[in-house]
């Protein structure tokens, strides 16, 4: 594999566990609302103010941050995602768990677009569509995998289970980008 390849591949992985956390959660709402005790419509505020946290930040954090190394941003943004993801797991409140999944939110837009920039700008000009594309394939991979997957471990298992599945799919994204050779990350050290 190519340090482009590489690249692209890792921003992929990256890209498909924050998608993965933002969408799988939409299949355990009810076994979120009967573990915690509360309506289905309070379980629902886990995707809408995730939602939320997206559309406020995304304009304003990737211009705030372009100052900064765009792999510490990338690793803060993983490491952010796995660890409020753990936080999930164990939270013995709702509210805590709400504020766990709000939190990463906030940078769910500076690593999608700093994954696209990254994945055009690592490769040829004329092969910077198809970076891009396969970085889109871990947008469409957690979105369509993220509810079942979720959902058939939760059932399965437990919630607890199904969001240290959520904070594993971050750590092995983490793992992979924090591994980069020096020679893969020219694209990766500069800002913005």
């Amino acid at each position: 594999m190519t340090k482009n390849n590489l690249i692209v591949f890792i921003l992929t992985i990256g890209v498909f566990s924050i998608l993965n956390t933002e969408m799988g959660v939409i299949g355990i709402l009810p076994i979120v609302a009967s573990t915690y005790n509360i309506e289905i419509s309070v379980a629902g505020l886990l995707v809408s103010l995730f939602a939320l946290a997206v559309a406020v930040s995304g304009p304003i954090l990737p211009l705030l941050l372009s100052k900064y190394n765009r792999k510490t941003i990338m690793i803060i943004s993983l490491g952010t995602f796995f660890i409020c993801n753990v936080i999930s797991a164990f939270a013995g409140s709702f509210w805590l768990v709400l504020v766990a999944r709000v939190v990463p939110a906030f940078l769910h837009p500076v690593y999608v677009s700093l994954s696209f920039a990254i994945a055009s700008s690592s490769v040829a000009k004329q092969d910077a569509p198809k970076a891009v594309a396969k970085v889109m394939v871990g947008v469409s991979a957690g979105m369509v995998l993220g509810v079942p997957v979720m959902s058939y471990i939760a059932n399965l298992f437990s919630l607890e289970i199904a969001m240290l599945a959520f904070a594993l799919v971050n750590l092995i994204a983490l793992a992979y980008l924090c591994q980069l050779k020096k020679k893969c990350l020219m694209a990766l050290s500069s800002k913005f």
